[in-house]
């Protein structure tokens, strides 16, 4: 993460030439601030730029009151929310993406990738590159690429001409002796990994989701296990909070008579075919209304209000899940109502999803709250 955050850092003065800026020094600082984020082109330049700066700020001043990287992000998230409220949604996955891309460990999962290879007989060599690097040579390789016959849009490495991408590049590795390509992604905010093999020209490829399901797993586990990061969160001990929790839930559990297990975004469970937390997180409403969620420094939705997640909890069935937490700052228990729409492609990957909550009332789960 540190060796990330060091390329990240380095790469400031590329990401600056993306950006169209205000300089108009009539005016007050905060109107240039609303016109410069209106003139925004691209919303994931805007949100790595915003992070960039405060990067380098941060290593330039050791005034513990600078604003910190992701801080910064979430400010520049915000004011483009602001400037187009149309886009909210997308303006959230651009956001979401860029969490995951900057906690994305490509050292360690080289580790994990080469010893899958090397259990399949196979060697691979990683295409070297540096975050947000216009320059890339795979930036202009894959714009004629397809996924299952179709033309796709891609962000790479960060580097994207399209607000509404189709895929976010985590990670690419070749195998010269048998052509084998993979491309390990993001689509729609989950783990996806492409494959292509004979490939003499990457340009000419035809991509399609790898059909090795434990590799596929395996790195959606690994994007899981690596994606919580706790930075800028009070250093609040939760325990016995967490411990209230846990015991209301063995309570619930023997009066509905069946077993409800704790879920995080390490260890997560099922509910009607989406992943709890992170798709229930991505796609879910309370009371009809888009919320966003948040879970230490993970966020993800689409709303304008937010629900802050202390537990998760799911049945064995799949069908009901319980969150304890905060609605817009107050104290409060959510609850699955009804099953989720689900909306899925050809291949049958979910591409939208409505989950409903509502809010919970239950004199025993209440209860840890007081």
């Amino acid at each position: 993460m540190k060796k990330l955050l060091i390329v990240l850092g380095a790469s400031v003065l590329v990401l600056s030439a993306c950006h169209k800026t205000t300089e108009d020094r009539a005016t007050s600082p905060s109107i240039q601030k609303e016109q410069q984020t209106k003139e925004v082109t691209n919303y994931f330049h805007y949100l790595a730029d915003s992070y960039q700066k405060a990067l380098s700020h941060e290593k330039e001043s050791k005034d513990t009151a600078v604003q910190s990287p992701m801080a910064a992000t979430v400010v520049a998230m915000e004011e483009l929310q602001l400037s187009n409220p149309t886009d909210q949604a997308l303006i959230m996955k651009n956001y979401s993406d860029f969490q995951k891309l900057i906690q994305y460990n490509a050292e360690k999962w080289e580790e994990e990738f080469a010893s899958w290879a090397s259990s399949m007989g196979q060697s691979y060599h990683r295409l070297e590159h540096t975050n947000f690097d216009e320059k890339n040579e795979l930036i202009k390789k894959l714009e004629a690429t397809i996924v299952s016959q179709k033309s796709v849009k891609w962000n790479v490495f960060g580097v994207s001409s399209d607000n509404a991408y189709d895929y976010l590049v985590l990670d690419a590795y070749y195998d010269n002796q048998d052509k084998h390509f993979y491309l390990f992604t993001l689509k729609d905010g989950q783990a996806q990994v492409l494959h292509t093999d004979k490939t003499e020209t990457i340009s000419a490829a035809n991509f399609e989701e790898t059909k090795n399901t434990d590799l596929a797993q395996n790195f959606k586990e690994f994007l899981l296990k690596t994606s919580v990061t706790k930075e800028n969160e009070p250093d609040i001990d939760n325990s016995s909070l967490t411990d209230k929790i846990k015991k209301a839930m063995e309570s619930y559990s023997d009066s509905k008579g069946e077993v409800f297990k704790s879920t995080n975004l390490a260890t997560y469970g099922n509910y009607y075919g989406l992943a709890v937390p992170d798709q229930i997180m991505q796609f879910g409403q309370v009371d009809g209304v888009n919320y966003t969620f948040k879970w230490y420094g993970y966020i993800a939705g689409s709303g304008s209000r937010r629900f802050d997640i202390l537990a998760c909890y799911v049945n064995e069935a799949g069908t009901e899940v319980i969150l304890f937490g905060y609605k817009d700052g107050n104290p409060a228990l959510l609850h699955t109502e009804g099953q989720p729409e689900i909306e899925k492609n050809e291949s049958g990957a979910i591409i939208n999803a409505q989950v409903h909550f509502v809010v919970f009332h239950h004199p025993v789960l209440e209860q840890v709250f007081n």
